[in-house]
């Protein structure tokens, strides 16, 4: 299988805010359909959906991003859907009060306010936070948009969160944010609260490690690790410029659910960079590896090493089809749904596996996402 060419988006400096209308904006569409049926379903069930960084830094200064389109976007994406805006709740925060001053103002005097069944909640005080805080302690499913390493705050709503088991965090992390809040002399203690005894492997791999790329990577690893330990499904996907090594950005997605973290998955191929095997390396612009390195490095995924996988788990996949088989075994993974099918036609071709038409259960040739996969060891 050939690897596909990744879109132009990246090809060149994007801003915070380009990134996030472009992504963020993406998935919250995306999301925001998925979630109708659910709410039907439910009179009584309501959402969240929260944006903790409406605001971008420019030089010293935080700047409210209410008045350019993607915040407005989201209102309006709310407003044609009359079951989401009677079920959604909608929080913004930034660090900045001046921001969130101009927030105030451009919200109530836009011509869509009206129209929204619940008012946005602006977190500027104390008790619009509590009010916050009781929803996601009683386990609201939320949509989330934040850095958790940005302040205090955003600090506080990832341990609730992660917590209650029915948010999707959506984080577009600046790396210098991980290194000073995990990585500091002073730790929040939201931030000591979540990563506990992880610190301490931090701190003393921090000490050793020069690179500061590297010791972003490991605070990450370790992250990840804690939001994989709370049973939610992870990707990381790393935002290079052209030609240079050290991530701009990272983007980390996680949720406990499986349908939503695929969503996430297959909405960011388009962006990635792919190995030649055809397999997603979720990195804009990868930094081609230096011809002076003395060992090629060993890909962390690949089409062998997927092959292995779906044969040593014959007791669990045998008539299953290749697409309930990619749901259960892509989770925290690169592999794509084409490369279960790709190497799945190649276990037919080594004649380990047949194909079976789903409805008839006679074997078929051609393999597609509902075929179901007959081992033959």
């Amino acid at each position: 299988m050939s690897a596909a060419e990744p879109n132009d988006f990246f090809k060149e400096s994007r801003s915070f805010t380009e990134i996030k209308e472009e992504l963020f904006g993406k998935y919250f569409e995306n999301r925001s359909a998925g979630c109708l049926g659910k709410l039907k379903e439910k009179a009584s069930e309501t959402m969240l959906f929260l944006d903790l960084q409406a605001g971008e830094e420019q030089g010293a200064q935080t700047v409210s991003t209410f008045l350019n389109n993607n915040t407005f976007h989201y209102l309006k994406s709310i407003i044609k859907r009359p079951t989401l805006n009677e079920k959604l709740l909608t929080f913004f925060y930034t660090k900045s009060k001046v921001a969130l001053e101009q927030a105030a103002e451009a919200l109530q005097t836009h011509p869509n306010y009206s129209d929204l069944v619940h008012p946005p909640v602006l977190l500027a005080d104390a008790e619009s936070k509590a009010q916050l805080t009781e929803h996601l302690n009683t386990g609201t499913p939320s949509l989330i948009f934040l850095d958790p390493f940005e302040s205090i705050f955003t600090s506080q709503v990832l341990l609730q969160a992660v917590a209650n088991r029915q948010s999707d965090l959506f984080m577009l992390l600046r790396p210098d944010n991980i290194t000073k809040a995990v990585g500091g002399k002073k730790v929040n203690a939201a931030i000591n609260a979540f990563f506990g005894e992880q610190l301490q492997d931090i701190g003393n791999y921090s000490r050793k490690e020069k690179s500061k790329t590297r010791r972003q990577q490991f605070m990450l690893d370790r992250f990840i690790s804690l939001l994989n330990s709370q049973e939610h499904y992870t990707l990381l996907f790393k935002v290079n410029l052209p030609g240079i090594e050290e991530p701009e950005h990272y983007l980390l997605f996680a949720s406990p659910c499986s349908r939503a973290y695929r969503s996430f998955k297959e909405m960011l191929l388009p962006y990635s960079t792919w190995q030649p095997d055809g397999i997603p390396t979720f990195i804009a612009n990868e930094f081609p590896q230096s011809q002076l390195a003395l060992f090629e490095l060993v890909p962390d995924y690949s089409l062998p090493d997927l092959t292995d996988r779906i044969l040593e788990n014959a007791a669990s996949y045998k008539y299953k089809s290749v697409e309930t088989i990619y749901e259960l075994d892509s989770v925290n993974t690169n592999y794509s749904r084409e490369n279960y099918i790709t190497v799945i036609e190649q276990l037919r071709r080594a004649g380990k596996v047949e194909l079976l038409n789903a409805k008839t259960m006679q074997t078929i040739r051609v393999v597609t996402p509902a075929s179901v996969v007959k081992y033959k060891l």
